[in-house]
């Protein structure tokens, strides 16, 4: 079976084939265009499923369905966005997602699927990558923003006294500064900022200057002490086996690593390894009827 996995951000769509009996992405479709999250809603809906038909152009195949990976506020089990306050596709508020690609797709509604992205990728590393050996998984995402999912035999879980209310912890406080502002792209930035008395346009800069400069890398090094100081509690109390990492941000995992572990109650903490393909692959899972069954409550708690 063909499927179509998405990943939407605040700045891009990604859209690529999955081979489910493969269990792998067909790379050569994968398709990316970048997005203002400002445009208005006629255009952003246009670029995204512009995105999703020229990757399903590159299979003759018949297309099982699309599985999209978006961040939230968002009411996946319908479709509609509920994203607002966060300067970011304000102009879909309240908008039938669903019914606007299928429309534009060409596809019935019931083919398209949505998840919150960090239980995309969350869904992607315990099912085919680093956590698919362990009952209960940690998996946070580091970029633009903090993303989180708990996983108990490969399902997410977010209504469960083990667990920060929806899995989220991004809105967690942390002495009164949200978890989101600091353990992020922009957190990175303020933090280098602290450190240097410099500004830095991007982590890839600070990522890049950290193989020689010292204030660079002691700014890697205070940001996985502080992200396993906040960490911690959450694991101990969840029963975490392993805590699995993705995003931008964690492709610095060389200058955090030894100072996140130190904090932390486990000692199983990986990078993805699924690369940017993470929440690609769980998208497209989302196409498989049995496994959506599966899943249908936990999205309906999202």
């Amino acid at each position: 079976m063909i499927q179509v996995g998405v990943d939407i951000g605040g700045s891009h769509i990604a859209a690529c084939l999955y081979d489910s009996i493969g269990q792998q992405l067909i790379l050569d479709s994968r398709c990316t265009y970048h997005v203002d999250p400002n445009w208005e809603a006629d255009r952003i809906l246009d670029t995204w499923s512009a995105a999703i038909s020229t990757t399903i152009s590159c299979t003759r195949n018949k297309v099982a369905g699309v599985g999209i990976a978006i961040p939230g506020p968002f009411d996946y089990c319908e479709g509609i966005s509920k994203i607002t306050g966060v300067n970011k596709y304000e102009c879909l508020f309240g908008m039938n997602i669903k019914s606007e690609l299928a429309s534009r797709l060409s596809m019935q509604v019931s083919q398209l699927r949505f998840i919150n992205d960090a239980s995309a990728f969350a869904i992607a590393v315990s099912t085919i990558g680093k956590a698919k050996s362990f009952g209960r998984c940690v998996a946070i995402t580091l970029g633009t923003g903090l993303g989180a999912s708990f996983i108990i035999n490969r399902k997410p879980v977010f209504s469960h006294s083990q667990v920060p209310k929806g899995g989220f912890l991004y809105n967690q406080l942390v002495d009164g500064v949200i978890a989101d502002d600091l353990f992020s792209t922009r957190g990175l930035l303020h933090l280098y900022h602290l450190v240097s008395g410099e500004r830095a346009t991007n982590a890839l800069e600070i990522y890049q200057m950290a193989k020689s400069d010292p204030k660079a890398k002691e700014t890697f090094q205070l940001f996985g002490q502080e992200l396993g100081r906040f960490l911690a509690p959450f694991l101990e109390n969840f029963g975490a086996e392993v805590l699995v990492l993705g995003g931008n941000i964690s492709n610095a995992f060389e200058y955090f690593k030894d100072q996140l572990i130190a904090e932390l109650p486990i000692a199983d903490v990986y990078l993805s390894g699924l690369m940017d393909h993470a929440a690609l692959i769980g998208g497209a899972l989302l196409v498989d009827d049995e496994y959506y069954r599966e899943l249908s409550d936990l999205i309906r708690e999202m």
